[in-house]
């Protein structure tokens, strides 16, 4: 059976279309965590819509200010007062339900985020902090969450007790091209398996254009020799 050269064409753009659609996902959230020091003394006041977390402490304003907030930007330490910081405050609200299948202390929600302590894993693991959002939900950190604080971003702010240290989690911006999950928990997460690079399927689709025109011109020399 003869197959026309625009058949043939018209059949690898419906296999590129196939290649390219199933590679490109959703790629999965990513954060990175900071320490933000002890909370003997200490506990988080807030969080704004910039992941900027203000804790506050019963020392490190001078001996005339009893209470004393420090302002967290990326983990670092940018601004002490002895009034509260005049930020845009986000800190969530209490959610409708828990997510299925694990045993919640204590949560928070915003804008189709949630954060929260899980007393157990699903099927019975040790303590552990998640955020997320829906059903993709990631595991921070083992551990404990007594204070909970969350942006409508997906920052996360939370104290653990287990621990005694306050933590955020900074939501990392998305790749715009490669849907890569890349969990990155203060490097104790790798990165998981990753879709095909558009290098590869620039590659796929480059051969995929040169067989065709091969095809064609092959076609090409046999209508020109029943010509003859």
């Amino acid at each position: 059976m003869k197959i026309s050269g625009q058949r043939l064409s018209g059949a690898v753009v419906v296999v590129m279309a196939i290649v390219f659609g199933s590679t490109q996902r959703a790629a999965a959230d990513s954060y990175t965590v900071f320490a933000l020091g002890s909370d003997n003394g200490h506990g988080i006041y807030g969080i704004d819509t910039a992941g900027n977390v203000v804790v506050w402490g019963g020392t490190g304003c001078g001996i005339s200010a009893p209470t004393c907030y420090t302002t967290y930007t990326n983990g670092m330490a940018t601004a002490d007062s002895s009034t509260v910081p005049d930020l845009v405050y986000d800190d969530g609200t209490s959610c409708g339900s828990s997510p299925a299948g694990f045993i919640v202390s204590k949560e928070v929600c915003n804008n189709g985020w949630i954060g929260f302590g899980s007393l157990a894993y699903p099927g019975g693991g040790p303590l552990g902090v998640y955020t997320g959002s829906g059903s993709d939900l990631d595991l921070l950190r083992s551990g404990t969450a007594d204070q909970v604080f969350l942006n409508s971003v997906g920052d996360f702010a939370w104290d653990d007790g287990r621990d005694d240290v306050i933590y955020v989690a900074i939501r990392n911006a998305v790749p715009a091209l490669e849907g890569q999950s890349a969990l990155l928990v203060e490097q104790d997460f790798e990165p998981a398996t990753t879709a095909p690079e558009p290098t590869s399927l620039l590659l796929v689709g480059s051969g995929l254009l040169f067989f065709v025109a091969a095809i064609r011109r092959k076609a090409s020399r046999q209508a020109s020799t029943y010509l003859d």
